[in-house]
């Protein structure tokens, strides 16, 4: 295992990360290299990979930052730990992970092949493998002391948990997270299949974004270019670390025995692997980070100086780490709201209706709808929401079953609340009678995501495993 090498005190030491005490209730976040599976951490560190998981936080966390605070405070770190460490706030963090999880890949398909259910939430039949799910699910899992395994836990679990406000909150942002950086990634080749994120809580009250973000580590990618529902997909992340370790080493992570070394080829692979969806991900290279190397023994002054002081010794995060700014481009949202017409038998709201009148709930009717959320770039002319319009009845509509409504919101994702009657509405109809369109089949892959606003409850999923490393 990879060790470091700065003098700072150290607060905590976990599989994967570091913190260290720094003044203004502030902490340095270092990665190491180390990497784990199934709760272990493995005796041979991948180069390059604690840089990987730092720098890919920094960019995901500047994609974020507009959905909900994070506890990012700056990357000017000490030299010796430039590009594997960032400046964050000390938070009260909420000893759940948060897993959202988009398309049915891992755990989540061997559950539903043998039984139609991820995690008990039923859903169609028909489902391939590395399908996209027609909205994200929301599940929980509840940290477990370093060595267990994180329990998966339900919706109400959660709530006696952390309470049903801060469950609500969780999941809301969850969600709305998940959603953005889904189509982030989409928009640069890749696919989000899964993550997971994790939360804490500054002293007023604010729930605020922590730990890693979206990182090889914490989630599931593939390359969109070769997305095929129904085949098993090349991934882009630990899941071929994971993949050797159950096909390939011998070694039973359960057997209590110790975990093997990993072979160079396993190394050479993961370690490009990261630096590969990184680069696709940010469009630029990832930054060499300080060596990692034990620390020699340091006077008792020394450390308290550094406590004291790190900004001498502090290099700013390079320019070119990012990539380069863009000017703004004026854009407006809309809401495509979609219903089966009335005359349309709905089997899986007969079925809603039917649970609900199991539960006691009388005289509720469930119809199932979608909903869309589509950018337009430019000036809003005619033009261009005649251009809409036509791209709803072509992509996302079968007008010989559905109806739908077209409806213009302002500042949409920075709303806390979606509420038909706060907004902007700018609706626009359409008549049957006018088109004669063939609708052929259309891969979830290729249409926008819902927003997380408009999600409905949902109780569990599997868990992509873990942090808190």
């Amino acid at each position: 295992m990879s060790s470091t090498r700065t003098t700072l005190p150290l607060v905590h030491s976990g599989k994967i990360r570091e913190l260290y005490a720094l003044p203004d209730d502030q902490l340095l976040l270092l990665a190491t290299d180390n990497v784990s599976a199934y709760d272990r951490v493995l005796p041979t560190p991948i180069p390059g990979k604690g840089a990987v998981l730092t720098q890919l936080t920094t960019w995901w966390l500047s994609q974020l930052g507009d959905v909900m605070p994070t506890h990012l405070v700056s990357s000017d770190v000490p030299a010796d730990v430039a590009g594997r460490a960032l400046v964050v706030e000390k938070l009260d963090m909420i000893p759940v992970e948060c897993v959202v999880r988009g398309y049915l890949a891992g755990s989540g398909w061997k559950e539903y092949s043998e039984s139609g259910t991820v995690a008990g939430l039923a859903l169609p039949e028909g489902l391939r493998r590395g399908e996209r799910l027609e909205r994200p699910i929301f599940t929980p899992a509840a940290k477990a002391p370093q060595g267990s395994h994180d329990e998966n836990i339900t919706f109400a679990q959660l709530v006696d948990l952390v309470g049903e406000q801060a469950a609500l909150e969780l999941r809301r942002a969850s969600l709305r997270l998940y959603v953005r950086a889904e189509r982030v990634a989409r928009e640069r080749g890749l696919v989000l299949v899964d993550t997971k994120f994790e939360f804490g809580r500054r002293a007023d009250g604010t729930l605020v974004l922590a730990d890693e973000v979206l990182t090889p580590d914490s989630s599931r990618y593939w390359a969109a270019d070769s997305y095929a529902p129904g085949t098993e997909m090349p991934s882009l992340d630990k899941q071929q670390l994971r993949d050797w370790i159950t096909n390939d080493s011998g070694w039973n992570p359960d057997s209590g025995q110790p975990a093997p070394d990993l072979p160079d080829e396993v190394v050479s692979k993961l370690s490009q692997t990261y630096a590969d969806t990184y680069e696709r991900l940010t469009g630029a290279q990832v930054l060499p980070s300080a060596p990692l190397e034990a620390p020699d023994e340091a006077p008792a002054e020394e450390l308290a100086d550094a406590t004291e002081e790190t900004q001498p010794d502090a290099v700013p995060a390079p320019e070119d780490a990012q990539p380069a700014t863009e000017e703004p481009v004026e854009q407006s949202t809309f809401i495509v709201d979609v219903m089966l017409r009335e005359d349309i038998p709905d089997a899986q709201g007969a079925a809603i209706t039917e649970t609900l009148k199991g539960l006691g709930y009388e005289g509720l009717s469930v119809r199932q709808g979608k909903r869309f959320e589509v950018d337009v770039d430019g000036e809003l002319t005619e033009e261009r929401i005649d251009q809409l319009r036509k791209a709803t009845e072509e992509l996302l509509v079968n007008i010989e079953v559905e109806d739908y409504e077209i409806s213009l919101v302002g500042n949409y994702d920075e709303e806390p609340e979606h509420d038909h009657d706060h907004h902007d509405h700018d609706h626009f109809g359409h008549d049957h009678e006018q088109h004669d369109h063939e609708h052929g089949d259309h891969e979830h892959g290729d249409q926008e995501s819902v927003t997380a606003e408009d999600l409905p409850p949902a109780d569990d999923t599997a868990s992509t495993g873990g942090q808190g490393e």
